[in-house]
């Protein structure tokens, strides 16, 4: 059974593990049961086949950090278990409306990068200036520091190009980009050759959405998907999301970025409309300041909260099991002791009234209060 509220399959009964499983649990369970239920070990078994397919999709889920959160939080329904990634240049105004929709409820959807642009972003690379049949973007060289500000059309890309030196990958490079409208947008640089080297996705705050890009000469962390911070106060649900925040908190593993001339775009990932942006490219302070040291820092002490948390999750929830196993049993005390008290109030009462009955025939007696300074007239005032 899926938890309470939350629709669609419990993948961790069919995997057979607690929710407090690890990623090493998950993946042992999947194993035996992939085994068993193979194709090849089961020719002609329809039942078996269909176990395999539902086996394989619940490790798809709670084996990807994001798709695991989701499912976490919102069930099947709000893991994207099976939708992979997504051309809406391909979609319809439905496919696209739907895909506005639930990425509206906080359920990242990933999109594809069009055709169109990947192979504008080959013939660019490659030199080229003329095809026919074939509109080649114009591409816009970039100062270090300079703030440019657009409107790209949903899949579509305006290209840039910026000449990094040495010096310059010694303190560190970041690209910044950040839409106030909260439009979704991607980074993407290409090498020589047109080919993709980095994405980096637009992540939604209270006030814009924002991509930063970072090649720095230290070991950074990123956060891929974020939740809101007060989402953490929520301890009542079997698995507070705070177990979940730091899911996707890895190292920051990004391609070489070589001295020369590089190409990259902004890529406008909105459903419908076009995506206003602007962009900066910039050349880091040096390692040695005290907000990369502030960064360093808290960075490792993520790290290390990450591993804490991943420790403490399973004592916790078995302290949270027993808790709602006392809590459950306090809670049937309440009720059967009130029960109980009532009852026995009840049956007081009832002891009262049946045992009156027997005098039935005895007349009532109304007695009445009599004031003894009644009548002594005005002298009695004067007697004390």
């Amino acid at each position: 059974m899926a938890e309470k509220g939350k629709k669609g399959r419990d993948f961790y009964q069919i995997l057979g593990v607690e929710r407090t499983a690890n990623q090493g649990q998950i993946k042992s369970a999947y194993r035996r049961l992939a085994m068993k239920h193979h194709p090849d070990k089961n020719p002609g078994n329809e039942e078996a086949a269909e176990k395999f397919k539902e086996v394989s999709t619940a490790y798809a889920v709670l084996s990807d950090p994001n798709k695991k959160r989701q499912y976490d939080l919102h069930g099947e329904d709000g893991s994207v278990a099976e939708l992979g990634s997504i051309n809406v240049e391909d979609l319809g105004t439905v496919g696209r409306l739907f895909g506005a929709l639930i990425s509206k409820a906080g359920i990242p959807v990933p999109t594809e990068i069009t055709q169109k642009v990947l192979t504008a972003a080959q013939h660019i690379g490659k030199g080229v200036t003329e095809v026919p049949g074939f509109e080649i973007p114009s591409v816009e060289d970039l100062l270090w520091g300079q703030s440019v500000s657009g409107t790209v059309e949903r899949q579509a890309a305006h290209f840039y190009r910026i000449t990094v030196t040495e010096a310059d990958l010694k303190n560190g490079v970041m690209i910044n980009c950040k839409s106030t409208g909260k439009d979704k947008f991607k980074i993407v640089f290409f090498d020589q050759e047109g080919h993709v080297t980095m994405v980096e996705e637009s992540q939604l705050s209270k006030r814009a959405s924002e991509a930063n890009l970072y090649v720095v000469p230290f070991g950074r962390y990123n956060l891929m998907e974020t939740m809101p911070l007060s989402m953490m106060k929520h301890l009542e649900e079997d698995v507070p999301p705070v177990f979940m925040i730091l899911d996707t908190y890895d190292k920051d593993v990004k391609s070489n970025l070589l001295p020369g001339t590089h190409l990259f775009c902004v890529y406008g990932d909105n459903w419908f409309q076009s995506v206003r942006y602007t962009l900066r490219c910039l050349v880091a302070v040096q390692p040695e300041a005290d907000c990369v040291k502030t960064i360093q820092t808290a960075e490792e002490k993520l790290a290390d909260k990450k591993k804490e948390l991943e420790k403490f999750q399973s004592e916790f929830c078995e302290i949270k099991k027993k808790y709602d196993a006392a809590k459950e049993r306090l809670e049937n005390d309440v009720k059967e002791i009130t029960e109980l008290i009532q009852e026995r109030e009840g049956a007081y009462t009832e002891y009262i009234d049946e045992s009156g009955l027997k005098y039935s025939h005895v007349p009532a007696h109304s007695r009445s209060v009599v004031n003894k300074n009644q009548n002594k007239g005005f002298w009695s005032l004067f007697s004390m």
